[in-house]
């Protein structure tokens, strides 16, 4: 089983933290602390982010899923509410198809359950020609500001230090993996616990119109949209992230 590095705080219903591309477990480092202190509150390290391994060069989303599942299991999270930004949503969505007895609560953050567009994809495989020519830092460069509403946000440099660790063969194998993700909307379609999607209401990234659509798709789907956010809500928008997220983790407890 590949190993996952993680931070936890505090013990109960466990909500798991799976952040985005080019971030690690330190990108929720300040909302977590101000997650209600009833629950067990675990943010991880994707695989090659932040001091967790990349298990090796060419894989799936289902594939990091299924290392994500596993170590659940060999820690016994149960019951867990799942929160995922962005990639971290993606992989969130996987986890829940293939084990969904695991978990009690799926939140998506700035993500989408659609699969890349045509256009989506040609730009990942621009992207991927870029990094191999350039390198990783000279694309976070015009990234991370990219990711907001406000480009002077006072989190940018935070972002960014996070983001320039990033190295060259996890960037490739992400964009990748995400470039050739299938759709998850039957996983929503399906499931059969509380769903929560977090939408920014400016995001460059996750266009606000699909989710809206996506938000029809289960009756259990509690549908937010961020005023005056990018893609980083978390950070952009911190007081009513957390209120969001504490609501619907009230919520889930209240079936258990």
């Amino acid at each position: 089983m590949t190993s996952i590095h993680f931070r936890s705080k505090g013990e109960g219903l466990p909500i798991i933290l799976i952040h985005g591309f080019c971030e690690s477990s330190e990108i929720w480092d300040s909302l977590a602390t101000k997650i209600k202190d009833e629950f067990q509150v675990i943010a991880v390290d994707l695989p090659g982010f932040g001091l967790s391994k990349l298990p090796k060069s060419n894989f799936s989303i289902k594939e990091i899923a299924q290392s994500l599942n596993q170590w659940v299991v060999s820690k016994g999270f149960n019951h867990a509410i799942l929160i995922g930004h962005s990639l971290g949503g993606y992989v969130a969505l996987s986890m829940l198809d293939q084990n969904p007895e695991l978990y009690a609560g799926i939140g998506l953050f700035h993500s989408t359950a659609r699969p890349d567009t045509p256009s989506k994809r040609e730009n990942r495989d621009k992207v991927i020609a870029f990094v191999k020519k350039h390198g990783v830092s000279n694309f976070i460069d015009s990234f991370v500001p990219g990711l907001y509403y406000l480009k002077d946000h006072n989190s940018i440099p935070f972002v960014y230090k996070i983001a320039s660790k990033t190295v060259e063969s996890t960037f490739l194998a992400y964009t990748e993996a995400m470039r050739d993700r299938p759709s998850s909307e039957e996983v929503l379609i399906k499931a059969k616990v509380p769903i929560l999607i977090i939408a920014g209401q400016h995001d460059p990234v996750i266009d606000l119109g699909t989710l809206e659509e996506q938000a029809k798709l289960n009756s259990t789907i509690i549908f937010n949209v961020l005023q005056n956010v990018g893609h980083m809500g978390l950070l952009e928008a911190e007081m009513e992230a957390i209120q969001l997220i504490n609501d619907f983790a009230d919520l889930v407890k209240s079936k258990y």
